[in-house]
């Protein structure tokens, strides 16, 4: 770890000579500054314009993130590769999103080996990129290139198995957090596979939203966690089908009193039948949830995923689950919503929060799909909300986001 000291006696020393006024400005109130507008790059760019010294601190700030796409990973490659290039030990962060170009493996196995050489990166983002029948020289060069990276995040990306994607996760045993979207060719779970090592024992976070229509890849991902399972805080958890549930309630009760934040989307096929017989039973070992995120969509005259849910968030209650903020996320499927949420039924909602003693934070997302309607029903909608929160509005706080249609299976940052 670099010594502070040494950084601020350097910043102090190219403060001298500067202008009056700036030569005795204290070092520490100059990276304080240089610190609150760290994500500004425009006002990190004009910190020139004040004082040489300072553009000397803004470098690592203003390089520590990279946002690489299709028209600029190319020339981002060719500058790495200059003698001229001073600023690679700055980035911490690498996003790499290429949708375009990466229509093949082919591509990518040839762009992995040039992004070795970064020693400070610790987080890594990779959207639209093909993972299928990559060859084991290219995984081997993409582990050597980002071996220690302590968070993962991949979007929109197709594997061959789960058991691929299982193996390459394995390979990175510093990861604190892995975020993933994808889909899959097959499961190919009839097909033998070489054994798997445990998952990451630094594993806190993991993200996972699954293409699982025709297959089941969640009892395998499921499985491989619960054999060695670290201790994750935070999981997240999407789509979930009705055959997925025994899987899931083995791996809350394998988790257990670890896990502090839980996010989940059910789909409206499931009902509360199966999720009282296949997941209440397991919840008796989740009882420090913190903050739970469920998410659902709402069709016309088909609120399954709604009542599912809320089935969810009832069987919770049975224990003393000691929830401090529930957020609901609704994504609207339908022109006339309005109709449709004012003839829900609210009731089992207010009597799981009026269950949750500790609930402080009630929060409402909702995304329509038709953004022409959405201006006209925003007003309404918040009416609605808080008609059936005024209970909880007493103690706690209600909180309404109504956002512009995006993708439902968007996990990046987290949120839809």
């Amino acid at each position: 770890m670099s010594n502070p000291l040494v950084a601020h006696i350097s910043t102090k020393e190219l403060l001298v000579g500067q202008p009056p006024g700036l030569s005795t400005l204290p070092f520490e109130l100059a990276d304080l500054i240089i610190g609150h507008i760290r994500d500004n790059r425009e006002a990190l760019s004009s910190c020139s314009l004040v004082s040489r010294a300072w553009l000397h601190i803004t470098r690592p700030y203003f390089f520590e993130s990279v946002i690489l796409s299709d028209k600029t990973c190319a020339r981002f490659l060719r500058l790495k590769a200059s003698p001229c290039c001073t600023f690679i030990p700055h980035i911490k962060s690498l996003s790499i999103s290429r949708p375009e170009e990466d229509q093949f493996s082919g591509t990518f196995s040839k762009l992995v080996p040039k992004f070795a050489g970064f020693p400070s990166l610790v987080c890594l983002k990779v959207f639209h990129v093909y993972w299928t029948d990559l060859a084991a020289a290219s995984v081997a060069a993409f582990i050597a290139a980002f071996h220690d990276i302590t968070q993962l995040d991949i979007q929109h990306a197709t594997f061959d198995t789960p058991h691929q994607l299982m193996a390459l996760l394995t390979r990175l045993p510093r990861l604190e957090t892995v975020t993933v979207h994808t889909k899959f060719h097959s499961d190919r779970s009839w097909m033998p596979a070489p054994a798997l090592s445990d998952p990451p024992r630094s594993l806190q976070v993991v993200r996972l939203c699954l293409d699982c229509i025709g297959y089941d890849p969640w009892s395998g991902i499921i499985g491989w966690i619960v054999t060695g399972p670290p201790t994750i805080r935070e999981l997240r958890l999407g789509e979930i089908w009705g055959k997925n549930l025994p899987s899931v309630g083995t791996l809350l009760r394998t988790l257990g009193f670890a896990l502090r934040e839980l996010d989940l989307q059910f789909v409206s096929s499931i009902t509360t039948g199966e999720i009282e017989r296949d997941l209440a039973p397991h919840l008796t070992f989740t009882t420090h949830i913190r903050h739970l995120t469920l998410r659902f969509s709402v069709y016309e005259r088909n609120p399954g995923e709604w009542y599912s849910s809320l089935a969810f968030l009832a069987a919770l209650t049975s224990e003393p689950a000691a929830l401090e903020t529930l957020t609901l996320v609704l994504k609207i499927w339908m022109l006339d919503f309005v109709r449709e949420l004012t003839h829900f039924d609210w009731a089992p909602l207010q009597a799981a929060v009026r269950a949750h003693t500790q609930l402080r934070l009630l929060r409402f997302q909702v995304y329509n799909r038709y953004s022409n309607s959405s201006r006209n029903g925003t007003a309404t909608v918040e009416k609605i909300f808080k008609s059936a929160t005024l209970e909880f509005a007493v103690r706690g706080s209600v909180e309404m986001e109504w956002n512009e249609w995006q993708p439902w299976d968007c996990l990046y940052p987290g949120k839809y």
